[in-house]
């Protein structure tokens, strides 16, 4: 095993600030590592470390970098197409340089985006990862490069191919599942166990629902918080693989359940290495659950000129409060990285050049998940603000009555609501002609809406077309 990494980093010159943010993120993925004991250093380098010459950028990207990282904002420049095509070159010869490409989220699919979509589908069998703002790429590049670190320090280097990121996160939370079901249930492994996996918006909407309650009490489930981009490739591995439901004889008993803020593409859940396994065993079941407003939680003793006496307060207003309150002895917690409710903030606030990260707010960005009725924020007077949602909260710390709620809207005094949805596995059945889904799935289903009842017969759902990902509301229509 190497006890460094050459990581190189490709893109448009003008990207200095991803730069700098990557280059600030090895630093501290190193220091990770060393606490862990792994004996893996990364070195980054760039442009800025090579000097001006192609050349010499050409050999370093071919001959001694171990992974190239392509950023994307739009389209491909001529010298970072080269580039890439060099470093698919060097892949394909000797088995490295490893190609991790990261394109910027597009709202329509411009000419140029399809060419950047042709040329990583032609010449590599690698996909592209998209990101939302750099808070989100450091989010994504960590991820990456953590795993790559793991697997190496494990010695199981493994192309995307035969290993996908979906199953190591599979296997993960379903060892922990299985440890919860051993004690709950003695090693009964009769039924399936229903895996809630996802975000707090979801959980705490479900609980208005009749007959449901708190996930963290159903019967016969888990329910696991983790954020909405890491719960979405457990689907994957689960439509493939069938996880959920007796086969052959053999039954692994639990059936996944991702419960998100956000609203997924076909992107989240396929790449070019799982699509045709993905689409010829199934499909992913999609149901609206609800609306939840963005919502700001301020210490009851904390005062300031714009949000005191509000109950609501537009996204501009609270940019100028944000960047204001850098300055003060203000503690900002927010939700984990990778949550829709964070991701929202994030895409509301980004117009008025607002970055939501511990960078921009020093050290005081903690994570709800940080909190508890003991915590300190309780405990004294140091004035704090939550970015939350209505149903996304501290609940122990809002439950002790220390801070107010404010509604986020947007310019025109509307209120921004975030979607929730309820994802999972549809298997084919029937010849392609329906979903099955386990039973226990289906009973939860009609508790969620009786009308399911006159449309699951027998645990099967009628496939009504193609689609990827199938929206059940139209079922309900």
């Amino acid at each position: 095993m190497k006890s460094s990494l050459s990581i190189f980093v490709s893109g448009s010159k003008k990207l200095k600030e991803h730069r700098l943010r990557l280059k600030a993120l090895v630093n501290n993925l190193n220091g990770e590592n060393r606490m862990k004991g792994y004996p893996v250093a990364l070195n980054m380098y760039s442009y800025v470390n090579l000097g001006d010459n192609q050349a010499d950028y050409d050999d370093f990207i071919q001959n001694k970098s171990d992974i190239v990282i392509f950023i994307v904002e739009d389209k491909m420049g001529d010298k970072t197409r080269e580039e890439f095509l060099l470093a698919s070159k060097a892949q394909k010869k000797k088995g490295s340089p490893k190609i991790l490409v990261f394109m910027r989220e597009f709202q329509e699919r411009t000419p140029e985006i399809a060419e950047v979509e042709q040329l990583i589908s032609d010449n590599t069998d690698s996909y592209y990862v998209d990101y939302s703002n750099l808070e989100d790429l450091e989010y994504k590049v960590k991820e990456r490069l953590t795993q790559e670190v793991e697997e190496r320090v494990a010695g199981t280097v493994a192309s995307p191919k035969k290993k996908m990121r979906a199953l190591k996160v599979w296997a993960l939370l379903a060892t922990l599942a299985a440890a919860f079901l051993f004690f709950k249930t003695m090693g009964s492994t009769d039924d399936a166990t229903l895996l809630f996996i996802g975000g707090g918006s979801a959980v705490n909407c479900l609980e208005e629902y009749d007959g449901i309650g708190n996930l963290y009490q159903y019967d016969n489930s888990i329910c696991i918080a983790v954020p909405t981009k890491t719960s979405w490739p457990i689907i994957t591995s689960e439509v493939i693989h069938h996880h959920g439901i007796k086969n052959s004889g053999n039954s692994k008993p639990f059936y996944p359940i991702c419960l998100s803020a956000m609203s997924a593409e076909e992107a989240d859940f396929l790449n070019m290495s799982n699509h045709d396994q993905f689409v010829s065993k199934g499909a992913v079941l999609a149901l609206h659950l609800g609306e939840d407003s963005l919502t700001l939680y301020v210490k009851k003793t904390f005062t300031n000129s714009i949000i005191d006496g509000r109950d609501s307060i537009n996204t501009r207003e609270l940019a100028d409060f944000l960047c204001d309150s850098t300055t003060q002895q203000l503690r900002i917690f927010t939700t984990e990285a990778g949550s829709g409710t964070l991701t929202f903030y994030q895409k509301s606030l980004a117009p008025y050049g607002l970055t939501i990260s511990k960078e921009a707010f020093g050290e005081r960005a903690d994570k709800f998940t940080d909190l508890t009725p003991k915590s300190k924020i309780i405990r004294d007077e140091t004035p704090y603000i939550m970015l939350g949602s209505r149903y996304y909260v501290a609940l122990e710390v809002y439950d002790e009555g220390d801070c107010r709620a404010i509604r986020i809207t947007d310019e025109n005094g509307v209120a921004i609501k975030k979607s929730i949805y309820l994802y999972f596995a549809g298997y084919y059945d029937d010849g392609g002609a329906s979903f099955l889904i386990p039973a226990e799935m289906t009973d939860f289903l009609c508790k969620v809406n009786p009308k399911f009842k006159a449309i699951i017969k027998n645990n099967r759902l009628p496939r009504k077309n193609e689609k990827v990902i199938v929206d059940l509301n139209e079922y309900l229509e």
